[in-house]
């Protein structure tokens, strides 16, 4: 399970967060869908595992549970719409992005002058004070990209959905994301924007960490495609702690070699880089982003049905 109900707070929290977090109470975790004790596993720096929230030896999940159920409805949601149980199911696709504090994406005094000027800020809030009740009725708001970039990739008959991000002149999944094309281009409005991560060393120092994103492509002397001009995110990282910084590049590191198995296996799943940044209007190869919480990657296969 990647999601579990935080005891104390009563919201929901994907499994990725707590590499950020720098003290974690293993027993404070629930399944969110039957309410079992749940702890989790390989969620430290360190841990080369995949990690997750997992039950309690010798226990198992309550008849009926939704989060037991959550890999049969992505299956499904492969297939066809799922609307009524993402309706029922607020946990599965969130309606919207409510950061706890308010941070700029990128800093306006060292970008000035070299991006586009439209924001990408979302605004301030305070934990949900909802009872179970309303949780269960409504869909949900969530404080990372990666759970909305989840039920982006899990349910793709259903991207018509309601999806609500402070700065982003769009209203449902479909309109929301965009995929970074080729030629390389600039894009006149914000979105949450994804791409193929590269296989490309990653290159970093104190100050930031460049990701090389797909992008325009050629044939070599050997008639081998090879990347000739592709797009690039600046995440620029240096107000973030030590332990951040080696979290986020191990992930990127490791979903760089996950991709590769992948293809020698023969399978289709490949690392997706999604963000919500700000492109270089010099130069449109380059996005700026900073804040951890609206940069993620995640290993999946983006189906795009016919209507879409």
């Amino acid at each position: 399970m990647d999601l579990a109900r935080d005891k104390k707070t009563k919201e929901i929290v994907d499994i990725y967060q707590l590499q950020h977090s720098d003290k974690i109470d293993t027993k404070n975790y629930m399944c969110w869908g039957c309410g079992i004790d749940v702890y989790p596993s390989s969620w430290r720096k360190e841990n080369k595992k995949r990690p997750s929230f997992n039950r309690m030896p010798s226990t198992e999940h309550k008849p009926g549970c939704d989060a037991d159920a959550e890999n049969k409805y992505i299956a499904q949601g492969q297939k066809k719409s799922i609307r009524n149980i993402l309706d029922a199911v607020p946990e599965l696709m969130p309606n919207g992005l409510k950061l706890i504090d308010e941070r700029p994406i990128v800093s306006s005094e060292i970008r000035a002058q070299g991006i586009r000027s439209s924001s990408t800020r979302s605004t301030s809030s305070t934990i949900n004070d909802k009872d179970d009740e309303q949780k269960k009725s409504s869909r949900r708001q969530v404080n990372t990209i990666r759970q909305i970039c989840r039920a982006f990739i899990s349910y793709p008959y259903d991207r018509n959905m309601s999806l609500d991000i402070s700065g982003i002149n769009a209203d449902t999944y479909m309109t929301v994301f965009k995929k970074l094309k080729t030629p390389i281009q600039y894009y006149q409005e914000n979105h949450v924007f994804y791409s193929q991560l590269l296989w490309n060393k990653i290159n970093f120092d104190q100050k930031q960490i460049i990701i090389p994103l797909s992008g325009e492509w050629k044939k070599n002397e050997n008639g081998v495609r090879k990347p000739s001009r592709f797009y690039k995110l600046y995440v620029e990282w240096d107000k973030w702690s030590k332990a951040k910084k080696t979290i986020f590049r191990k992930e990127l590191e490791n979903a760089q070699k996950d991709s590769q198995e992948a293809l020698n296996a023969g399978n289709k799943e490949r690392a997706q880089v999604f963000f919500i940044g700000k492109q270089d209007i010099k130069n449109p190869e380059i996005f700026y982003a900073s804040d951890f919480r609206l940069i993620c990657v995640i290993m999946g296969y983006i189906t795009y049905p016919e209507y879409n």
